[in-house]
């Protein structure tokens, strides 16, 4: 079958949910045979245009044409939607968590018409080529995020698509399964899907040069929350606010905005309105001779669920005031250590002391002294913002003649004076973000544990929010950890541990971290610890 020149076109498309427009009546042709990358943070439009493009949902304004034809003619749709995979957004959402793995493919195969030879065949082509062959028998539910990940993919290529909508695959997801996704990616567009690979060596080199690659016929449409994985792209389409600000190879936008990174050209793009005296983030150096305050220690710290080890004899030591990062795979125990820390769970084993004090599970007073702000931002969404700060400073003894004044301090520093009134939900995520960090700092703790609190804002709202722990840090001298899977913020932390399988790999400064690995990045230098934990060359 011969392939268009592009493989989809979209003329005036308008969407709205309610009085909220997610897109606003954008333009774009995708190039067929291409790795597409759609950049922008969460609530741009990103997700609503892709479920437009795989026939997932009503056209409500413009037109639509996908693979040659008009999404809006049922016909059309009938012919083309078989040649279309898509993967939505979130781990695993198109699968069955309770059937096993052979289970989810073997119904999707069925459902794309295939013969039991055929989908023996098919099955295992895919499961070999991502190392799922050896747990066919497993549950999807009981599958780790990556191999969620790879499964999705598997259930989606099941059918030979010619086109392939991915949306935000590998938010969430460890470095290394990042690269091994974008790996196998590379591999079926090569025309090589049977075969495991092995582990990659590293990222993907970064191409952004516009060409098509070797052998892929298959198109391509990712949406992307990561600057570093867009770089590896094809063709990109940066949007904001329901628009398209932007097309064009990385190598084109880079040039065009005169930046040297895709997150420094993607702020370039933004409405001036939008960058109003924004300024790249600059960490000042912790203060000389603080080695000997200590914030956190903790020292063989153990955590079992049944059989399973969750967190295996961790140690470390803190200052006061550092910003302490903690990048590990997924699953590794990132969060179960950080919810030891404060007091949320008993340690099986082990010690831990916050300023000195034991931490004790009972022991109130020394959890008063931390601060929270977990994956899902620990706000009650009946609640306005206002009932949000008050209700918090008294669930943490804030005195009652106090509240008002922490409540005002808070809405200051945090800018949040124009969403008193108003319910979490719909405010915007940067907003959101503010509001929980709030919540964490009102009753003005010593120690802040931010669990990946940045997934899904934009460039510019998350050094806002960066700017926010710098002066924590190092006015204030909260002592600041901090989980994350964006290597740019990992290298902005004073010292960093790598966690995988619920041990510390290493801890030291990021800078000191690649040049034990002699790696070239950040980002290279985990996967290279990562591979050399899992018993894998590196």
């Amino acid at each position: 079958m011969t392939l268009p020149a592009v493989a989809a076109r979209v003329r005036g498309l308008s969407h709205h949910y309610g009085k909220t427009r997610a897109l606003d009546r954008i333009d774009l042709e995708i190039p067929a045979g291409r790795m597409v990358g759609l950049i922008g943070p969460d609530g741009v439009g990103k997700s609503t245009l892709l479920s437009i493009l795989a026939g997932a949902r009503v056209i409500q304004e413009g037109r639509v044409e996908v693979l040659d034809g008009d999404m809006a003619q049922r016909a059309h749709r009938d012919r083309a939607c078989p040649r279309i995979a898509y993967m939505p957004q979130g781990l695993g959402k198109n699968l069955y968590p309770t059937l096993s793995v052979e289970e989810n493919l073997q119904f999707f195969a069925r459902l794309f018409g295939h013969g039991a030879a055929e989908r023996r065949r098919r099955i295992d082509d895919l499961t070999r080529s991502t190392g799922l062959h050896p747990f066919l028998s497993r549950p999807a539910g009981k599958l780790s995020g990556g191999m969620k990940q790879k499964l999705s993919l598997c259930c989606a290529l099941i059918h030979d698509p010619d086109f392939l909508i991915l949306d935000e695959p590998t938010t969430g997801v460890d470095p290394l399964a990042r690269a091994q996704f974008w790996d196998l990616i590379a591999r079926i567009r090569a025309g090589q899907p049977g075969g495991h690979a092995g582990p990659p060596q590293g990222p993907t080199p970064p191409r952004g040069d516009g060409a098509q690659r070797q052998g892929g016929g298959i198109t391509v449409i990712v949406a992307t929350a990561y600057m570093d994985e867009a770089q590896r792209f094809d063709w990109l389409v940066a949007m904001d606010q329901g628009q398209v600000l932007a097309t064009g190879a990385p190598a084109e936008l880079l040039a065009s905005t005169g930046q040297k990174t895709l997150e420094s050209a993607f702020i370039h793009l933004l409405p001036p309105s939008r960058r109003e005296g924004y300024a790249p983030v600059e960490i000042p150096p912790l203060p000389e001779g603080s080695d000997d305050d200590i914030a956190i220690e903790a020292e063989g710290l153990t955590m079992r669920f049944g059989d399973f080890v969750a967190v295996d004899h961790v140690s470390f030591r803190i200052r006061r005031g550092e910003i302490f990062g903690f990048l590990g795979s997924n699953g590794c125990g990132k969060s179960t250590t950080m919810k030891m820390l404060t007091g949320l769970l008993p340690a099986s084993e082990g010690r831990a002391w916050l300023f000195g004090h034991e931490i004790d599970p009972n022991d109130l007073d020394v959890r008063r002294r931390v601060g929270y702000m977990s994956q899902s931002f620990s706000l009650y969404g009946e609640l306005t913002v206002r009932q949000n700060l008050v209700l918090h400073a008294r669930l943490f003894h804030v005195p009652p003649d106090r509240i008002p004044d922490r409540v005002q301090a808070m809405v200051e520093r945090f800018g949040l004076g124009e969403a008193l009134d108003t319910l979490p939900d719909s405010l915007p995520l940067g907003i959101r973000q503010r509001l929980s960090l709030a919540v964490a700092m009102v009753h003005e703790p010593e120690l802040l544990i931010l669990d990946e609190p940045t997934s899904g804002v934009d460039p510019i709202a998350r050094d806002d929010f960066w700017r926010l722990l710098i002066t924590l840090s190092r006015r204030d001298r909260v002592t600041i950890f901090i989980s994350t899977h964006f290597m740019n913020e990992a290298e902005r932390c004073d010292r960093m541990s790598m966690m995988h399988a619920g041990r510390v790999l290493d801890s030291d400064r990021p800078a000191e971290l690649v040049r034990k690995r002699g790696a070239r990045t950040l980002e290279e230098a985990f996967i290279g610890y990562l591979l050399e934990a899992s018993g894998e060359a590196a």
